[in-house]
């Protein structure tokens, strides 16, 4: 039953927010992406073309830049993070090895763009990018950016520690919950018990450095505007701003046995308690 709520939350949420799947032939690896999201790259002004050489982890590889064929430098990908399978001081992580996978396949020995954000370079000396793949559709070529089709297909999930391009934050964040509640990748295992099921998620706004959520009037919002399900905000440490008093996650009743209370703990550390008589509370971390 849980799991059927969840696929009709996926379709539920696929409509409100426009988003069309469609499946990309990419060599002999086939992939999730939206349709809305193909011509992406026609708003980049300024990129790089580069060649992927290796593949470290499934967020980061190693490039020769075209304008440098002999340089050999190391990439890490924006606003995404996947789990771990080569880090020297952790154990190999929970889809880790699929992760890697999924990118050595569509990425390695691969001609690419490269776009960037304000920070080119991290503090390891690694460049900071977007990469964007050459591929076909419908008889068609588009650029399709990796980064999305990492989070879209639950390879990992939208990284927003660090504030980056927010009209891709908020789209990766999108995708990253079109991914939990279609249960793929990483996601497919997750405890359906874990997952809070609201009976009212509408639409509310974040900024890509704040910690709340707003109404879309908010003043708060004047530099700053990125769209995002009740739920999800919720779920990602989000607080509603006391200006503008958006709404508040309404949870349906949940029967508990032998339990005086469920615990959910969400990405970033923070908590949700849910009671026997259908309230909760919220402490953030």
């Amino acid at each position: 039953m849980r799991r059927t709520i969840f696929f009709l939350l996926f379709v539920l949420s696929t409509l409100v927010f426009g988003l069309e799947p469609i499946t990309l032939r990419m060599g002999d690896t086939s992939a999730t992406y939206y349709r809305e999201y193909l011509n992406l790259f026609d708003e980049i002004g300024e990129y790089e073309s580069a060649v992927i050489c290796t593949v470290v982890d499934g967020d980061t590889v190693k490039l020769a830049l075209k304008s440098d064929p002999d340089s050999l430098v190391t990439a890490r990908l924006i606003g995404v993070d996947t789990p771990e399978s080569v880090h020297p001081q952790k154990s190999v992580e929970h889809y880790g090895i699929e992760s890697s996978g999924f990118t050595r396949a569509i990425l390695e020995g691969k001609d690419v763009f490269l776009s960037f954000d304000w920070d080119r370079v991290d503090a390891y000396g690694r460049i900071l990018c977007y990469i964007w793949i050459p591929t076909d559709y419908e008889g068609r070529a588009y650029n399709i950016m990796f980064n999305l089709l990492l989070i879209s297909n639950g390879y990992g999930h939208a990284y927003t520690r660090y504030a980056f391009n927010e009209t891709y934050m908020g789209i990766f964040i999108e995708a990253e919950r079109h991914a939990r509640l279609g249960g793929f990748g990483l996601w497919k295992e997750e405890d359906p018990e874990s997952l809070l099921l609201p009976e009212y998620d509408p639409v509310v706004f974040i900024t890509s450095t704040g910690d709340k959520y707003h109404v879309e009037s908010c003043r708060f919002l004047e530099n700053s505007k990125i769209p995002i399900a009740l739920s999800e905000a919720a779920r990602r440490g989000y607080i509603p701003c006391r200006v503008c008093k958006p709404p508040e996650l309404d949870l349906p009743s949940i029967d508990v046995v032998e339990e005086e209370f469920i615990t959910a703990v969400t990405e970033e550390g923070s908590v949700v308690i849910l009671y026997p008589d259908g309230t909760w509370e919220f402490k953030a971390y």
